[in-house]
């Protein structure tokens, strides 16, 4: 739909320079015409420079000019937006005419202008393949050019960068192809236009191949006239033969074209005779800043600006005296060089523009929330997307790239060339445990093997080449040291990532690299992009805009597929940050008001992260911030994310059948009451469990307990408070041969400061298998159905539950945040702590499951003990969502996810899917997520305040994690307000359409 509505525009946006209503601009253009005196109308030619970031004398100084010379314009350089923006109300004001105010804003208005939005330099753009977005780049700045007031934007720079060695154009050019940079100065062109903003294309005839900088001298192009015309000249000659609106002469010394030596700004030959009248073009000329020694030097002040008007130029920019230019030309028409009707002619041109880009925003600039309209979530979309459509893989042996098999791969990131770890390498941490280092540039033959010594243990080294550089005076980065680490490296799987020019790769192309990245620059969301791109989180599909040598030409460029969650910000996937920021106030409600102590939410969309933040703290102390890396327990979600997909591996697999009975497969269901029970029921939880059962309880000695265990009353032993209305006596003693606060003989570590009596476990899993069943076989959820399809799988895979969860499916995806027993296996840094047990374990249970029964089986069990991070957890549900698929590998087939994710039944009042949670149809009944949830969601919640949700039709995903059950369990607050449903409707509302 995008792309019809872009072709749309396209049509509609023409590149003539034209008034919309002609007969009313030719009106208003004669009339103010007639009215101008001669010195007011060459005032009228000249754009003079404006700063924004003087003193007070200055902008007296500048206005007094303005009303002096009655100039036609102002150009401004740095600066910033707002004070801009009120100088620009003054000077208007002042002005006899409207002016004419133009800004470089090549890649944005931020390139001069503080606190502006400034976009990837148009050498990146050049990797771009998806022109479109360079309609939108062009359509932008021009949106935040209006913002400012401002009508002309001094771009796109139509040149084509074919000399390495240029000090001036280089990533200021789309690159060296000239289709490419024709094709992308159109789409920039027409971008403008499409919000009434002038584009000048610059520097005709072309400056590109030289390796002098016009501001400081006169660049010869030696060229000949059939390589201008085929390769420099082609871009400009395209672009006027769509009706071109501007266009900005350079001072450059053609041989070609004039062979007088004189600069192509001044020069008849080029303007008149071949601009005009050969190549047809009718529209504004402006010559370059009129200051730039490569004019200046060698003629007297106002010369230049003289030969300019003589040579067919209409605006002089930037005069390097204004006062000595108007009085040249003055006298050039007294000396009838220069005739009244040859200002008039270029005057009219003016008037007419001004008539079509002034007039119709002729109105003071609002400087109020400026910055926020500079600077929109759509703007910060669209810069992201570029830096993430520009990245451009050039080299990639067997495929290395996307990174696969991370079970295989023990990785290694080296930021070389800095001191500290970048985000780079940060972002490589969100798809695998990577061990992130740094090197210096320079390292003797002692220091470099003593580095490698530290890489031994990693077979895949990803290299950050932080040394890169754009300018050819620095050789564009390239260090010695970078060639010897790479071939010090050798036998190991090596990538490269480049964030600069590609020129300045010449050096390492040849090396044994396995994969070659180019990411342009050491931009923020250009580090984030390659590091996503090298595992997958984006698709990359850039291509070279300029070559590098034979082997490597402009246009090259390898493709690889996305395969993995991505990150990116909500308007790059159709949702909006505005209607997500509501997700904000809800958490810090459900804080304040005391539901839960801290609290992290992730949102994914169309396989992207666009939400993730935490809240609150750790505990209710305050002194622990939450961060986005915190590791919960996540409850009853270990269900969806442990055991049901060992069950639906095994299905898959033939080792289990849906319709037989359990017992087939954890045989000591056979001789009791359960054994016809199916699997489909367990998953179903319609097998008539009990949903669970009292394990601590169980364990307390009733007859050496004074009074009761609990009362609704406080007693003279039953002196704990758990909630309203439930006192528990805590000077209970354990039963024999159940649980110990000191470590005896046969007993094992439990948690801190309690132990388990070794057959504890079989006494409890003897009680399950024997409790009794309910009376009929109706939807009751229960924990033990899961725990016994623990039991199942074990059998089957004669593996323990956590090992093979591990090695089927966490190291495979990534999910290295994510296990049993967290407090020895996980990051305990990051561990949030679920509750105070003050009644059993008596102390803080923090890396420890707070579910008891999972508790007493070991901390490993299929209904609860899973840890893990929103970040983990998303990853399991985008290969649901993802029919099975993820990180280029199948772990399941799409009618296995289909079968289970469905509603099991729909002729019985139960919602679930297999193992999944599904929303509730029926409106009189509480349900897991918010009314409109899709009905083909799936997922499921957790005690301890959590819950996971996917959304195939929106290909959605919701994670919400918190530790509401700090301190207590009968913190009920979460669930009473609603909070975790009410976060889910605000992100259904932040769709767009």
């Amino acid at each position: 739909m995008y792309r019809i509505s872009l072709l749309f525009l396209l049509l509609c946006y023409g590149l003539q320079l034209s008034a919309s209503h002609p007969e009313k601009a030719n009106h208003w253009t004669d009339e103010t015409l007639q009215s101008m005196t001669l010195n007011e109308k060459i005032g009228q030619l000249f754009m003079i420079a404006a700063y924004s970031n003087r003193d007070q004398e200055y902008e007296d100084r500048l206005e007094k000019i303005i009303r002096e010379y009655n100039i036609g314009g102002l150009i401004f350089f740095q600066g910033e937006p707002v004070r801009q923006a009120q100088l620009t109300n003054r000077y208007q004001k002042a002005a006899k005419y409207p002016l004419l105010i133009g800004l470089d804003a090549e890649h944005g208005v931020g390139w001069r202008l503080r606190t502006g939005m400034e976009f990837p330099l148009m050498g990146i753009a050049g990797a771009i393949r998806n022109d479109s977005l360079i309609f939108r780049l062009g359509a932008t700045i021009a949106r935040h050019c209006k913002e400012l007031g401002v009508h002309i934007n001094f771009a796109p720079v139509a040149d084509i960068n074919n000399n390495a060695q240029n000090p001036v154009i280089g990533m200021r050019s789309f690159g060296e192809n000239r289709n490419n940079v024709w094709h992308k100065t159109e789409m920039y062109i027409r971008g403008s236009l499409s919000e009434n903003v002038l584009p000048v294309a610059k520097h005709f005839p072309g400056h590109g191949d030289t390796d002098t900088d016009s501001h400081y001298a006169l660049p010869l192009i030696s060229q000949d006239r059939t390589r201008l015309d085929s390769l420099e000249l082609y871009p400009f000659k395209k672009l006027i033969e769509a009706g071109l609106p501007a266009i900005m002469v350079a001072h450059l010394n053609v041989k070609a074209l004039d062979s007088s030596g004189m600069p192509a700004s001044l020069s008849a030959a080029v303007i008149d005779r071949y601009l005009k009248d050969s190549l047809k073009f009718n529209g504004l000329c402006f010559t370059d800043a009129m200051n730039m020694k490569g004019v200046t030097r060698g003629r007297e002040r106002g010369e230049a600006e003289v030969a300019a008007l003589l040579a067919g130029n209409d605006i002089l920019l930037f005069p390097e005296d204004i006062g000595q230019a108007i009085a040249k030309i003055k006298k050039a028409i007294t000396d009838s060089v220069l005739t009244e009707s040859m200002i008039d002619e270029k005057c009219k041109k003016i008037l007419i523009a001004k008539y079509t880009y002034v007039l119709p925003q002729f109105h003071p600039i609002k400087t109020e929330k400026l910055w926020s309209r500079l600077n929109t979530p759509e703007d910060f979309a669209l810069k992201q997307e570029l830096y993430k459509s520009a990245v451009t893989l050039i080299k990639n042996e067997q495929n290395i790239l996307p990174l696969q098999r991370l079970d295989t791969l023990r990785i290694a990131a080296v930021n070389f060339g800095a001191a500290n770890i970048n985000h780079f390498q940060t972002t490589l941490n969100r798809y695998a445990e990577i061990y992130n280092l740094t090197a210096p540039d320079k390292m003797n033959a002692t220091e470099l093997n003593n580095f490698i010594r530290q890489l031994s243990g990693y077979n895949c080294i990803i290299i950050y080449n932080s040394k890169a550089s754009n300018r050819s005076s620095r050789h564009f980065g390239y260090t010695p040291g970078l060639t010897d680490l790479i071939r010090a490296l050798k036998g190991k799987k090596v990538i490269l990532c480049h964030p600069g020019t590609p020129y300045g790769l010449k050096n390492y192309i040849d090396l044994p690299l396995d994969a070659i990245l180019i990411n342009f620059e050491d931009h923020l969301y250009a580090r984030q992009y390659a590091a996503q791109a090298i595992f997958g989180g984006i698709p990359v599909d850039g291509k070279l805009p300029v070559s590098i040598s034979p082997a490597y030409s402009a246009g090259d460029g390898l493709s690889t597929p996305k395969t993995r969650l991505g990150y990116a910000l909500p308007e790059m996937c159709r949702m909006t940050s505005e209607r997500l920021s509501r997700i904000d106030s809800m958490c810090n409600v459900a804080i304040q008001t005391k539901a839960t102590p801290g609290c992290q939410v992730l949102v994914a969309k169309d396989g992207y992260v666009v939400y993730d933040k935490a809240f609150g703290y750790n505990t209710y102390k305050n002194t622990v911030p939450n961060h986005t890396e915190n590791i919960y327990d996540i409850a009853s979600i270990t269900k969806i994310a442990a055991t049901l997909p060992c069950v639906m591996k095994l299905y898959e697999e033939g080792k289990i059948k849906l319709e037989a009975p359990l017992a087939d497969y954890y045989p000591a269901l056979r001789n009791t009451n359960k054994k016809d029970i199916t699997v489909k029921e367990v998953l179903m939880h319609m097998a008539g469990l009990k949903s669970y059962i009292p394990a601590f309880t169980e364990a307390v000695d009733k007859e050496a307990l004074h009074g009761s265990l609990f009362t609704p009353v406080p007693t003279k032993y039953n002196t704990l408070k758990l909630k309203d209305r439930l006192y528990a006596n805590p000077n209970y003693r354990f039963k024999d041969s159940t649980f110990s606060r000191e470590a005896l003989p046969g007993y094992k570590a439990f948690t801190p400061g309690l132990y388990i009596f070794d057959g504890y476990r079989d006494s409890i899993m003897h009680a399950l298998l024997n409790s009794e069943l309910l009376p009929k076989k109706e939807y009751v959820y229960s924990d033990l159905s899961f725990i016994f399809l623990q039991q199942a799988i074990e059998t089957i895979t004669r593996q323990p539950l956590d090992q093979y969860c591990r090695n089927t499916f966490f190291k495979k995806l990534g999910t290295y945040n994510t296990g049993f027993n967290a407090a020895k296996h996980l990051n305990t840094k990051y561990i949030i702590p679920s509750c105070i047990d003050n009644l059993y374990r008596k102390r803080e249970v923090r890396g420890y499951v707070h579910d008891p029964t999972a508790a007493i089986l070991g901390g490993v069990a299929g209904h609860a003990g899973l840890f893990s991070t929103a970040n983990d957890l998303a990853k399991i549900m985008e290969m649901y969502l993802n029919k099975g698929y993820y990180g280029g590998e199948h772990f399941f087939t799409e009618s296995t996810i289909s079968i289970f994710t469905h509603r099991a039944d729909t002729l019985s009042p139960n919602r679930r899917g297999l193992g999944f949670d599904k929303p509730e149809t029926d409106t009189t009944k509480i349900g897991p997520t918010c009314k409109i949830t899709p009905p083909d969601s799936f997922g499921h919640t957790g005690f301890t305040g959590t819950m996971a949700w996917a959304d195939p039709d929106n290909h959605l995903i919701y994670i919400f994690l918190s530790n509401r059950t700090y301190p207590s369990e009968f913190n009920t607050k979460l669930s009473e307000e609603d909070i975790r449903t009410k976060i889910q409707e605000f992100i259904y509302q932040a769709l767009q359409n």
